[in-house]
């Protein structure tokens, strides 16, 4: 990872998608979502915009996030409070600690051959430039039907220290699934950042699941656009070793290598 911040902008972007948009149940629960993310400039380098189809599987304290490819997974354990990058192709697993602070410090070792020292000197480097979190979310009066779904408007506002995020949320109650087991997974996974509770807290604020929401984000110059679209969510029981590591793969240090 040659890049932390940029990686660290990268991930706001899909944390915050996990915050907002993610919809977990009291039994498994399957989703598909469409995500388009603009193109972008960042540190000299130039990201095309991007498509992708994803599916997510979730139970009450794990879950899974698949390409509709099938080349790349995420996995969730909540009570191992471990994150894993798993690459299909590779046959390759990296994993990370359910602490960003953590997560920030070893990418940042990687990054710059250090050891645990400089790990720990960058992740609390990274907890003050996050600094004090905060959000609102704004119900508003606005209602219209997406899809067969009934949704209403919500506006959100994050300020995550080093970056900022404002999206326009619909969602819909008509899908009747227990919502706090979304924001226990971005609450587990953001647990080293200072004030990220009150971000789960006004999240909490919206009513029901997000069926389409659109954001931007600005971080270091640089800003993204993406749209998120529920496809179809269906509750059913999961395939067996849904949440579970393939058999074979090898451990590696970083994602993609």
């Amino acid at each position: 990872m040659k890049h932390p911040r940029k990686a660290v902008f990268l991930g706001l972007v899909v944390l915050v998608g996990l915050a907002a948009a993610a919809a977990p149940a009291l039994a498994d629960v399957t989703m598909k979502q469409k995500v388009h993310t603009g193109a972008f400039q960042m540190m000299g380098q130039s990201q095309p915009e991007k498509d992708e189809i994803m599916v997510f599987w979730m139970a009450s304290n794990k879950a899974r996030t698949d390409s509709e490819s099938g080349a790349t997974s995420m996995l969730f354990l909540t009570d191992k409070k471990v994150l894993y990058m798993i690459d299909h192709a590779k046959k390759t697993y990296a994993e990370i600690p359910l602490d960003f602070g953590k997560m920030l410090g070893q990418a940042a070792a990687q990054a710059g051959g250090g050891g645990e020292e400089q790990a720990n000197q960058a992740a609390e480097m990274m907890k003050g430039m996050f600094g004090n979190m905060s959000a609102k979310v704004t119900e508003t009066s606005e209602t219209k039907k997406i899809g067969s779904w009934n949704c209403r408007k919500y506006l959100i506002d994050i300020d995550m220290g080093m970056g900022k995020t404002q999206s326009e949320a619909w969602t819909t109650e008509d899908i009747k699934v227990d919502y706090g087991m979304a924001f226990t997974m971005a609450n587990a996974m953001m647990a080293g950042m200072p004030g990220f509770d009150k971000i789960v807290a006004e999240m909490k604020k919206l009513k029901g699941v997000v069926v389409y929401q659109t954001s931007k984000v600005n971080m270091m110059g640089a800003e993204v656009v993406s749209t998120t679209e529920l496809l179809e969510c269906t509750e059913k029981t999961a395939p067996a070793g849904t949440y579970d590591l393939p058999g074979g793969y090898k451990k590696v240090q970083g994602f993609g290598q």
